[in-house]
């Protein structure tokens, strides 16, 4: 429900977003012109997302950069987080546009237009999205002898497209295109995977459009550059928008690779992460963290060999979610018990979603060892991850997914604790109370649940919200104020917890320790209009906690 709270300044490409779709179109004109402070540079935004690189490195922030009549122009990834990709932009950037690289982007300064995309759903014809093939050798890296763009297509065109057309209900048909067996040894290095994509699109003629896309298979030696991340996908803003992306997973390891491609695929389709959300002994309040990836039942998460059942979140924002198969409920409705069919049943209800006051969804689904599941109940599924009723909050950049965790432990045991699915008989409180789920049982046929929706009673103040911000803490009653400062700082006089790195499943020649790194904690402590304190989690890791300070630096600019 929603809080009363001072306002608390919005960043301000996410206003001129809502501004921009509001007004329904924006006039545009292309190119790069002088402004009094900074350059104004207009054209399309690209965003790409690189997946984790080797040896533990910190995930980078999300490449950006704008298209102009000029050419393009690498723009600070943070600063346009909130920017959807593909979107017609005029922006003023901080320095001349030709000096700009992918290493060194320019900072944004302000956003003065924005119209984002229109979403492109799949296209028709026995093929909706067409994947071209080619085998690259970035500078300084040589071919390998051992590998043929035919074994890559036998797998875009084997199981990838199986997984794709198995979840989407055969919307999305992924074939192979034209596949090209000479490798090609570019000029263009990793760094500058713009230019590395642009130089192998010209030595292939592929030609970009609506369902195309063009996927590099990096050689092994690529590993040895620390700029090549394990895989980098452009985002599109729909499943026919088309893309390029790239992979360096062995093709030693079909079944990885395979996992790989799907997963970048999957942002192509407009797809960002499904990640978790870990409460320090609470569902969703109190000291928080989002950690990248997290959610290892799903292609968008970390899936390794095995390609879970694509979530009801993901499969809602791609258009494929059957109606016949959602069951929705919202604050006004009265209490209802639902029945849950498994995720991976062909008919019956795959996913309730909640809808709260804020109009923040709340996904829930049954997971069971069948079908696309299966290998949850076999040795492959390593984590002993649970079968049963999972949930999920829909979110924005960089995590279009958060698994919450039905079963919270505390922060020491955050790393080693996968167990995610709600206890049976257990009353779980979603959005601060707008729900209240409680599973009544869970058999073979399907999961009874008991849904509890709470509407705020008109004339009264509305109770506070569960956070939207990452990471952040639940919102404390005035009455609480006092003690709350003392406990936020105490939190933020404690040394930082060593946790334990976490797993790297689907990275098996990783460092364990990068997906800790990437996990993104964000302390904020923040006074609400009726004097209560918005309490935040506190111990960020140190390299989370500088690229932390970097991107409120960069937002403070835009306020």
């Amino acid at each position: 429900m929603p809080a009363a709270r001072t306002s608390r300044p919005v960043r301000l490409l996410r206003a001129l977003v809502v501004a921009g779709a509001l007004a329904g179109s924006t006039v545009v004109l292309p190119g790069v012109a002088a402004a009094d402070e900074g350059v104004s540079v207009t054209g399309r935004l690209v965003q790409a997302v690189p997946d984790v690189e080797q040896h533990g490195a910190l995930a980078p922030e999300t490449l950006a950069w704008v298209e102009t009549a000029q050419g393009a122009v690498p723009v600070a990834g943070g600063d346009v987080e909130d920017v959807p990709s593909g979107s017609s932009v005029r922006l003023t950037v901080d320095g001349p546009a030709d000096g700009a690289t992918a290493e060194r982007p320019l900072d944004v300064v302000s956003t003065d237009a924005v119209t984002p995309p229109p979403v492109q759903p799949p296209l028709s014809g026995p093929v909706t999205n067409e994947v071209t093939i080619a085998l690259v050798a970035p500078a300084g890296a040589t071919p390998d002898t051992d590998v043929t763009a035919a074994q890559v297509a036998a797998l875009v065109a084997g199981p990838v497209a199986q997984y794709w057309s198995g979840q989407t209900g055969g919307a999305i048909r992924v074939g192979v295109g034209a596949v090209h067996e000479e490798w090609v040894s570019t000029a263009a290095a990793c760094a500058e995977a713009r230019v590395l994509w642009n130089e192998v699109a010209t030595a292939v003629r592929f030609q970009p459009g609506p369902g195309k896309h063009l996927l590099l298979y990096l050689s092994g030696g690529a590993k040895s550059d620390p700029n090549c991340a394990y895989a980098l996908a452009e985002i599109g803003s729909g499943a026919g928008t088309g893309g390029r992306l790239y992979v360096r997973e062995r093709l030693a390891k079909p079944e990885q690779l395979a996992s790989s491609i799907a997963h970048e695929l999957g942002h192509n389709f407009g797809l960002n992460h499904s990640s978790g959300l870990q409460c320090d002994g609470a569902v969703e309040s109190g000291a928080c963290r989002t950690a990248g990836y997290r959610d290892y039942y799903d292609v968008m998460g970390v899936t390794w060999a095995q390609v879970g059942s694509l979530n009801p979140a993901q499969a809602a924002l791609l258009g494929v979610l059957p109606a016949a198969r959602e069951q929705r409920l919202t604050v006004a409705d009265a209490t209802t018990a639902v029945t849950l069919a498994p995720a991976s049943a062909p008919a019956g209800t795959r996913a309730l979603r909640l809808t709260d006051a804020e109009g923040t969804d709340y996904w829930l689904e049954y997971r069971t060892a069948t079908g696309q599941d299966a290998w949850l109940g076999t040795a492959a599924n390593r984590y002993k991850l649970e079968t049963g009723v999972l949930v999920r909050r829909s979110a924005g950049y960089p995590d279009t997914s958060l698994l919450l965790d039905g079963t919270p432990s505390s922060a020491a045991g955050w790393d080693a604790d996968f167990r995610s699915a709600l206890p049976v008989g257990v009353p779980v409180p979603l959005s601060g109370g707008d729900f209240t789920v409680t599973l009544r049982a869970a058999t073979a046929a399907g999961a009874v649940l008991d849904v509890v929706p709470t509407a705020p009673a008109p004339g009264t103040a509305a109770a506070p919200a569960a956070p939207r911000e990452r990471g952040t803490g639940r919102v404390l009653p005035s009455t609480a104020t006092a003690d709350a400062a003392a406990a936020a700082a105490a939190a933020a006089a404690a040394p930082a917890p060593q946790a334990a790195p976490l797993p790297m499943p689907w990275y098996p020649d990783v460092d364990a320790s990068a997906l800790t790194r990437s996990t993104r904690l964000e302390p904020v402590a923040e006074t609400t209009a009726s004097g209560g304190l918005l309490v935040a989690g506190a111990g960020a890791a140190l390299a989370g906690a500088t690229l932390l300070l970097v991107r409120r630096m960069r937002a403070a600019r835009l306020r």
